[in-house]
């Protein structure tokens, strides 16, 4: 019969407790300080690092993420100094697909290159650090105003303060010129934001080594100025450089599909109704449904320490 691991760690139940300057936003609790501009709730897709909970003390508040084993992908940049174009290639893949389905949930978010860290099998998996929503029935249509980047990953609209829409997470190809070369495309010293945001609008890049002369006019896309002349991330995705050496010309958005009650885990179940009191018609409604919640996140941290553990258990006999 399987068992669930113990957990290593046992949050004290007064530490879960609501404090005065906190306030509830669907099932999370967020604090007063918290710009809505922050995204913490599970949002599964094969290369997003699901936030599984969000905790608040007096003090602090700690978001519950999915374990990425392979580290981070600006360890691995520092470590070679630069990338592989064949691995750049397979990175930015993912990205994209990622990045389109965020959009599909009406979700841009803030992307850089510390944001991008990697799981076991060596693929990216995207941290939530700051976004914003659309609304997902006018996501082509409806312009954000709300500032959500860092100067040197955001796109020129956000530094000039203006309306801007999903193309802001195409300007991405920050990060993929920083997997080529090792160096962020713009960079002013000492920093100035206008500086830096009319090197942007002039197309003043830092030099591009030689050997990824394929990969430039690709990167180079990514990095137009104009949002009206930038590409789409379904353009960008149908590129030939992107698809070079694969065999499906178009990405398609790659997601975990809905459970169905079959799917579920049976001993995962059996431990969230008696040792965690749950009930089981609820988990398996909220479970299967996807639905952001303690449940949901509760179900798939426990799915992954079980899994966890039985990879354990194979690789030590």
């Amino acid at each position: 019969r399987q068992r669930l691991p113990l957990p290593s760690l046992k949050v004290p139940r007064e530490l879960l407790r609501s404090f005065p300057h906190s306030k509830r936003v669907g099932s999370y609790l967020v604090g007063k300080m918290i710009n809505k501009g922050s995204f913490a709730k599970v949002m599964e897709g094969l290369h997003i690092s699901t936030g599984e909970k969000t905790l608040e003390t007096e003090n602090s508040y700690y978001m519950v993420m999915e374990l990425c084993a392979g580290g981070d992908l600006m360890d691995r940049i520092c470590e070679r100094k630069r990338l592989e174009e064949r691995e750049v290639r397979r990175y930015t893949r993912q990205i994209l697909s990622a990045v389109e389905h965020l959009h599909k949930h009406g979700i841009v978010h803030d992307l850089k290159i510390e944001n991008f860290l990697l799981d076991e099998h060596n693929n990216i998996k995207i941290v939530f650090g700051l976004s914003n929503t659309l609304k997902t029935d006018s996501l082509s249509l409806e312009l954000l105003s709300t500032q959500c980047g860092s100067p040197a990953y955001a796109a020129p609209e956000l530094l000039a303060h203006r309306k801007y829409g999903p193309k802001v997470d195409v300007w991405s190809g920050v990060s993929m010129f920083a997997m080529l070369t090792g160096t962020l495309p713009f960079t002013v010293e000492p920093f100035n934001i206008k500086q830096l945001h009319q090197k942007m609008v002039n197309g003043e890049i830092s030099s591009i080594p030689g050997d990824i002369s394929k990969a430039v006019s690709f990167v180079l896309s990514l990095l137009e100025p104009d949002p009206a002349k930038r590409p789409s991330v379904r353009a960008a995705m149908e590129e030939r450089w992107i698809n070079e050496g694969y065999s499906k010309k178009a990405l398609h958005t790659l997601s975990h599909k809905n459970l169905s009650s079959e799917d579920l885990n049976s001993t995962v179940l059996e431990y969230m109704t008696e040792t965690l009191g749950y009930s089981l018609s609820e988990i398996i409604h909220v479970v299967t449904t996807n639905r952001p919640s303690a449940l949901t996140a509760s179900y798939h941290l426990l799915l992954s320490r079980l899994n966890r553990s039985q990879r354990g258990a194979k690789a030590s006999k």
